[in-house]
């Protein structure tokens, strides 16, 4: 076989395992993660934006009960997300609440939806939550909504582009927190 035929054999070889690589890394990006197991690794190897989860705690704490957790990677044009969902005692939910409650951008109660002006950037409040579990009357693809007993604190929020307001894309960070259900959702975004 001459020199011209090696190359191009090399060539195609070369071709076909950059693109085998380039599906395979697109699968593992776009797979979420949902095991609580993996959160500590999740939180400080692979979140990508520190300034986004901060506010996150840096373990699940050894009295959380029953831990809910979502990591979605960002790939190309679609967004990063990583939630983590714990039930704790009263006081530690009543500490987190003390503590973020005069960081807060803005505060709204369950579902709350605000109104997007044109002109003007506003807060973009998350919509849905991956670690909240479905009511029986959801239908599957639906994405579950917070109960009206949760109080969102919307610590920040930051679209694409400020004038004109561009939330295509953005970020976005809080914590919701249901005192009643001693629940507490840490949550970050970035689309």
């Amino acid at each position: 076989m001459n020199q011209a035929a090696q190359a191009v054999g090399f060539l195609i070889a070369a071709f076909i395992a950059f693109f085998l690589f380039n599906i395979a890394l697109m699968s593992w990006q776009l797979t979420p993660i949902s095991a609580a197991s993996m959160y500590e690794n999740v939180r400080n190897l692979r979140w990508h934006r520190d300034d986004l989860a901060e506010h996150f705690p840096e373990t699940i704490p050894a009295s959380a009960r029953n831990p809910g957790f979502y990591y979605r990677a960002g790939f190309l044009q679609g967004g990063a997300s990583i939630e983590l969902r714990i039930e704790m005692p009263a006081k530690f939910v009543e500490d987190v609440y003390a503590t973020h409650l005069p960081l807060a951008k803005s505060v709204f109660n369950g579902n709350q939806q605000l109104l997007r002006g044109t002109d003007e950037p506003i807060d973009l409040l998350k919509g849905y939550f991956y670690t909240f579990p479905r009511t029986h009357d959801e239908s599957p693809s639906s994405r579950p909504l917070l109960p009206d007993d949760f109080e969102t604190l919307l610590l920040s929020s930051h679209p694409y582009k400020s004038i004109p307001a561009d939330w295509n894309h953005g970020e976005s960070r809080g914590i919701s927190i249901s005192r009643e259900r001693r629940e507490i959702i840490y949550w970050a975004e970035d689309w």
